[in-house]
């Protein structure tokens, strides 16, 4: 018997629920890997760093291809037949999709390793082995882990992603402090994410085992390799043409290796920034696809509503990050990489319109109207890599940053004009601009700290991030970008935390929003 559907409350009780345990996970890793990114960064060098990036970069792309396509999948199948009531037909469907991967996960890495020791360089082959035999366990654990996303259950992802970070935080850090150098972070990454691997097993196998086996039918079958190959194709176009062709092409163009740590290292940056605002999207991906086997017409609602709530998480982070880009760096990684400067401010600023396609991007997944985001990939990541060519040899990083961000910022057009035609959503263009206003407001305060103050480093740095952050508070409450019924989504999602945090919630949000009038 399958459950009632949830009423818009319901709907925000469990987004925010589950947005709180990916963001913690997100939060401790951004904390995690940004420590460990700049200690690695300050001891290895732009020079060496560049090599091991770009030799990263194949193995990661290799794992996240293999990976994703199949993930996407078993997280879209077993949440439709989950809130059916099918318990069965989502056993078997993630049952099916685990099989799958181990197969593949055995196939790539016997080909990986191969490579490495029939084509690789001498000198990295060991550390590229390890590199390789990471891949096979991140591609295990995409399996449980969108399960227990499909499940909106995404608490039990949240310690084995702690631990198997934690784990390659400790080697690496020890690597570099006894000389293990390379070496160390190779091995540090292999073992963590085998023991987030097996953690993520044993954690979505305690609440999938009491269910009995059910049968995959011959339609689902069909639809689910259609869903896959699409899905597989999307991975494709992400990872290979959005994420990494920037790189190999700035590589190729460029020959100062340095141009690839100040773009890796940038990106990567600029990446966990977002991973904030795609933890709400990644909850909010799990609801829609449960929504679409319970209550269909909910879709378009949430759709503009987790938009707005992704670009309150985005700007004040990217933007921010752009005007204090200089002190940052200067601060974290020392004069040597004074170059990524502009670098870092462009990525994040382009990045804006990426943190807004995720919301349209899950309801155009959720409803397999996949073949669009594919066409639109294909266009404009044809558009990235035309600019790449033409920008990267005189203007290096920067210039692949700027060939990435426009061509995200296309595509980010192009998918809210689709969505917008197909599915008649209000796009509530009013309440995006009183959060833009906001956004630019802060960025003034923050670059007025940065040109007039009289500090320099640690100082500077810090008191512009505290300007900014209250900058960002005021300017919320005087545009008036969160209404009655933000308030309203926000006191429930206060009245879920522990009876301590309830007050100073309800305050900060007193605070945010104005009383309506009588």
């Amino acid at each position: 018997m399958s459950a009632p559907p949830p009423g818009p409350i319901n709907d925000t009780q469990t987004i925010a629920r589950n947005s709180f345990w990916y963001g913690l996970e997100l939060a401790l890793s951004i904390v995690v890997s940004l420590f460990v990114s700049i200690v690695v960064a300050r001891v290895i060098g732009p020079t060496r760093l560049g090599y091991y990036n770009y030799i990263m970069l194949l193995t990661n792309v290799t794992a996240s291809v293999g990976g994703n396509g199949l993930a996407i999948t078993t997280r879209k199948y077993m949440a439709e037949y989950l809130n059916r009531g099918e318990g069965g037909v989502a056993r078997a469907v993630y049952l099916y999709a685990l099989r799958l991967q181990a197969l593949m996960c055995v196939g790539v890495t016997v080909a990986g390793l191969a490579l490495v020791f029939w084509a690789g360089d001498p000198a990295q082959r060991i550390v590229s082995a390890f590199l390789v035999l990471n891949m096979g366990p991140r591609m295990i654990a995409y399996i449980p882990s969108q399960a227990n996303a499909a499940g909106e259950m995404m608490k039990r992802n949240t310690g084995p992603a702690l631990l198997g970070g934690a784990i390659g935080m400790v080697i690496t850090l020890y690597g570099l402090r006894v000389g293990w150098d390379l070496y160390g972070m190779a091995i540090g990454l292999a073992l963590g994410s085998t023991v987030e691997a097996v953690a993520k097993l044993r954690a979505a196998h305690s609440w999938l085992a009491p269910i009995p086996r059910g049968t995959i039918s011959p339609d689902l079958h069909k639809r689910m390799f259609s869903y896959s190959g699409q899905g597989l194709v999307l991975v494709i176009l992400s990872i290979v043409v959005w994420d990494r062709s920037d790189l190999v092409i700035l590589k190729w163009m460029n020959r100062d290796i340095r141009q690839v740590t100040f773009f890796a290292t940038s990106f990567g940056l600029t990446d966990r920034l977002l991973m904030l605002p795609s933890a709400f999207s990644a909850a909010l991906g799990a609801t829609m696809m449960a929504q679409f086997g319970r209550a269909e017409e909910r879709i378009r609602q949430i759709t503009v509503t987790g938009a707005k709530y992704a670009l309150l998480l985005a700007l004040p982070l990217l933007a921010g990050v752009a005007c204090i880009s200089r002190s940052f760096i200067l601060v974290a990684y020392q004069q040597l990489y004074e170059p990524m400067i502009p670098v870092l401010a462009i990525s994040t600023l382009l990045a804006i319109p990426k943190a807004l396609t995720a919301a349209p991007t899950a309801l155009l997944q959720t409803v397999e109207r996949q073949g669009f985001l594919i066409w639109t990939g294909c266009i404009c990541g044809a558009v990235d890599i035309g600019l790449d060519f033409l920008l990267t040899p005189s203007q290096g990083a920067a210039g692949a940053a700027l060939a990435n961000g426009l061509a995200q910022t296309l595509a980010a057009i192009l998918i809210w004009r689709r969505v917008y035609r197909d599915f008649d959503v209000d796009l509530r263009l009013g309440e995006f601009a009183r959060i833009a206003l906001s956004g630019a407001l802060m960025a003034a305060v923050v670059l007025l700290v940065q040109c007039l103050a009289p500090f320099s480093g640690v100082v500077l740095l810090t008191l512009s991030i505290v300007a900014g952050a209250l900058a960002w508070l005021t300017a919320l409450r005087i545009t008036g970008a969160l209404n009655e019924t933000d308030r309203e989504r926000l006191f429930h999602i206060g009245r879920r935390l522990p009876g301590g945090m309830r007050p100073i919630v309800e305050r900060c949000v007193g605070l945010l929003v104005a009383e309506p009038l009588p």
